[in-house]
């Protein structure tokens, strides 16, 4: 476990670099304003990444998966 920004950050099955780990983050938190990020993991797994994050003020994680490939995409963009 390390900590970004705040965050709490898991990871598993591999490693992300700082880079993508905020761009990551700061699309969660673009995405739902006003809401405190309280942790995040990643799961990276073949072909795909899972995101499981937890805000501050509710009691349930949400999962978001991203094909590699849309991953690399994004990256150039």
């Amino acid at each position: 476990m390390l900590f970004y920004d705040g965050i709490k950050v898991y990871m598993q099955n591999g490693k992300l670099d700082d880079v993508e780990i905020a761009y990551y983050i700061n699309k969660i938190r673009k995405t739902h304003k006003g809401k405190i990020l309280k942790r995040i993991s990643f799961i990276l797994g073949e072909g795909y990444i899972d995101l499981r994050y937890m805000f501050q003020s509710y009691l349930f994680e949400r999962i978001w998966r991203i094909s590699t490939k849309d991953r690399l995409i994004e990256s150039v963009v």
